[in-house]
């Protein structure tokens, strides 16, 4: 579940072995100033994410915090997470972790990481004095975005932010610089589950990508959008850019191809139509790479599409640990598994003209009483154009007249219309 897709760095031929850059040689300034042009081309600010350590322990974090039922391998995940919390020496998230009960703080630990950080803070602004001193901007740019990344993993929210503005206030950014930093305040937002952060951070880049950006920049940006989509459940929307960028994903700094592909299943079953979802999904070369690598997956979608009701009731049984333990799900689950059911439901009746109670407890293999009372439900609250003969036992369908629902949305919006009208009068009357 934690593993991460790597993509390799590519070695600046304008740096040398030790990454800086070589101002030295024969042509002396020529060289120099080509160098530096090469470095401002691909400095790594530019360079493409690897995997992010911090939503990975994010993620970990919030399956300590579930109850143990749902992750039975709770100590393999707490090891997970202190090995990560250690290894980065995170110490204001692990902080923050054991004051909202999840772990007992260590205070040796914490004594400990916080010596570290500081020898190591003072180490990369002395590199930044130096680089001020004796180098150029790029070497400036470069200091500091160091700062920003450290910050960002040991430090507060806050700080991380403030280190960040110093770097994208630098004169010598160019804009896909500045975009590349906005994208790592978005991976802030989301490490910090800060959605108006990531909200503010995704409208910059969209305005800044309207001056200029290139391919891999806008395709990552699309996939941020999505899964801040997915977390303020707007599937749809979120659906469209997952699609969308299922052939030419790069983000694996934000999660894995598989977990991408699963948020891409899971926000377009409730979006898409039954032969658009076939289409983009179900049949998406993409997607059948990696379905069975997704637990449940591949039985979720298949059999719901292949009508076999009790399979698909049974594949929510055993996703339902999944998406209850993924931290940008969980928040929707009620809402998700009610959609889902509600599509099951209207695919099965859509079939007939009526059908028994029983015979639709028995496809869906529960039992009467509950699909008596889940039809009630969803057809008093119009989700399913049907009605329940109690007596008989049946359930009788009514295909909506799509004519005369548009002519009553008018007429009820008509009437709205003519109230507001007669208030306003009124109140300029008196």
């Amino acid at each position: 579940m934690f593993r991460r897709l790597r993509r390799s760095k590519k070695k600046d031929p304008a740096k040398d072995e030790d990454g800086d850059v070589d101002m030295g040689g024969a042509s002396g300034a020529k060289q120099g100033a080509a160098a530096t042009a090469a470095a401002a081309a691909s400095s790594p600010v530019d360079e493409p994410e690897e995997e992010d350590i911090g939503l990975e322990t994010a993620q970990l974090r919030f399956m300590l915090q579930c109850h143990k039922s749902l992750v039975p391998n709770h100590k393999e995940v707490e090891e997970h997470f202190m090995h990560n919390i250690k290894l980065e020496n995170m110490v204001e998230y692990y902080k923050a972790t054991c004051e909202h009960g999840v772990l007992k703080l260590d205070a040796g630990l914490v004594a400990s990481m916080t010596k570290d950080n500081k020898a190591k803070l003072a180490e990369l602004e002395a590199k930044v004095e130096d680089a001020q001193e004796n180098h150029g901007e790029i070497e400036v740019m470069e200091a500091l975005l160091k700062i920003a990344v450290f910050r960002a993993r040991t430090g507060t929210k806050e700080e991380a932010l403030e280190a960040y503005r110093k770097v994208a206030e630098l004169k010598s950014m160019s804009t896909g610089q500045l975009i590349d930093v906005v994208l790592k305040r978005i991976l802030l937002g989301f490490f910090w589950m800060d959605t108006e952060l990531v909200k503010l951070n995704i409208e910059e880049a969209e305005k800044l990508l309207e001056k200029g950006g290139d391919w891999d920049r806008r395709n990552r940006l699309k996939v941020y959008r999505a899964l801040f989509q997915m977390v303020s459940r707007n599937f749809q929307k979120s659906s469209e850019d997952f699609l969308s960028a299922v052939a030419t994903f790069t983000s694996t700094e934000l999660c894995s191809y598989e977990t991408f592909i699963f948020y891409t299943v899971m926000t377009s079953i409730v979006s898409l139509g039954r032969v658009d979802f076939k289409k983009k999904v179900i049949d998406s070369p993409e997607v059948l790479s990696v379905l069975q690598q997704v637990e449940h997956l591949g039985d979720f979608i298949n059999t719901l599409h292949d009508c076999d009701y009790s399979g698909f009731f049974k594949s929510l049984v055993k996703m339902n640990t999944r998406i209850c333990t993924d931290r940008y799900l969980h928040t929707h689950k009620d809402w998700f598994f009610r959609e889902v059911r509600v599509l099951a439901y209207v695919q099965f009746l859509e079939s007939y003209k009526s059908v028994t109670i029983d015979s639709m407890a028995k496809s869906f293999g529960v039992s009467k009483d509950f699909i008596d009372k889940e039809l009630a439900h969803f057809i008093s609250s119009q989700r399913i154009n049907a009605k329940i003969d109690k007596a008989g036992g049946v359930i009788e369908t009514s295909q909506p007249n799509q004519a005369n629902a548009r002519y009553q949305s008018v007429i009820r919006q008509g009437d709205l219309l003519l109230n507001r009208v007669q208030m306003l009068s009124r109140a300029i009357n008196v």
